[in-house]
């Protein structure tokens, strides 16, 4: 069975407990090397999955075996190495957001076009159980009749944990190297709508604001909300965080359908049905490891859809139309100090 050589790059959060994961694990796909400029990091997964390491993308662009590349370095890197795998002839599946704006987003989408390589935004809530098993019940079996008008998103993440995956004075607070956090973490969600709703947007608004948490010496605290409304008619509400205590940790969302049915998806596990006939049908979602998020489910759809000459369900489009919101939401967030 012919297997697609792969390279990680970027052992942090998502490219150390994500993505080598799931690319050391799925059957098409052959975990060449992985590639950080920390040789601690490094050198502890290519330890544990047994490929070869890099300490920099010169070095990884060097190896023949290397065809594809996932890349999950800090934001404001990702045009720049994207940028050089692209130009070297290797496909590429690019955290979000693509870059720091729409003209970096624009470049890279260009470059890859230009050179023939699948460029693949990591839009991985699209593959995650939990939201697949909402959009059955929405498209197959009509919970919500003709589908929702309206949703209201939730997503709350602790201060104590943002400051531990980003600490102060990290890229990420800095909005002229990141976009700030609120347009790094937003792109997901608006692009969950899109997808569920099969509908483009048609309008965006939003409000934020920031303010410094002495607690956590550097990292700040935000509130974000947008209203968007949808192509398809439905009206959306999405609410960020990141200022929120150790224990509020919540990834919600509730879609109100016409017929008055209400399903709610809360975290990655469980789904509430509420009608007027019965008050409250509960479904739980069994899954663990990179597949919660969707992220193994994502990477082997990557490696299938190159190995067989097609293009991604996903698109370099999705991506670009999910920086443009999360820079319209960005454009409404104050300058971090």
């Amino acid at each position: 069975m012919k297997k697609l050589g792969v390279c990680v790059v970027g052992l942090g959060f998502v490219g150390g407990q994500a993505h080598a994961p799931s690319m050391n694990k799925i059957k098409n796909a052959n975990l060449v090397a992985v590639c950080d400029m920390n040789d601690k990091l490094a050198t502890k997964y290519s330890t544990k999955y047994g490929c070869k390491k890099y300490l920099s993308t010169k070095e990884a662009l060097k190896d023949p075996e290397i065809e594809a590349a996932v890349i999950a370095v800090p934001t404001p890197f990702h045009c720049s190495v994207a940028m050089e795998f692209i130009k070297a002839g290797k496909h590429v599946l690019l955290e979000m957001p693509l870059g720091i704006n729409v003209g970096q987003t624009k470049k890279i989408i260009a470059a890859a076009k230009s050179a023939k390589v699948t460029l693949m935004p990591s839009l991985n809530f699209r593959f995650a159980p939990i939201y697949k098993r909402v959009k059955e019940m929405i498209k197959k079996e009509k919970v919500l009749g003709k589908g929702p008008v309206a949703v209201h998103y939730r997503e709350y993440i602790s201060a104590n944990l943002l400051a531990a995956q980003w600490p102060p004075k990290s890229w990420a607070w800095d909005k002229q190297k990141s976009g700030g956090p609120l347009f790094t973490l937003s792109v997901w969600s608006i692009d969950l709508m899109r997808w569920l709703f099969e509908a483009d947007l048609k309008q965006l608004h939003a409000v934020a604001e920031n303010h410094k948490l002495k607690k956590y010496d550097g990292t700040h605290g935000y509130m974000g909300y947008a209203i968007a409304e949808f192509t398809n008619g439905t009206i959306t509400s999405m609410e960020y965080s990141g200022g929120v205590c150790n224990d509020q940790t919540v990834v919600s969302m509730e879609l109100v359908g016409e017929n008055t049915n209400l399903i709610t998806a809360i975290d990655t596990h469980t789904i509430k049905i509420n009608t007027d006939d019965v008050h409250e049908t509960v479904h739980k979602v069994q899954v663990g490891g990179p597949k919660v998020w969707g992220h193994y489910q994502m990477d082997e759809h990557f490696v299938s859809s190159i190995l067989k000459g097609k293009a991604p369900e996903i698109t370099p489009r999705d991506g670009l139309i999910a920086t443009e919101a999360g820079v319209k939401i960005a454009k409404m967030y104050r300058q971090l100090k």
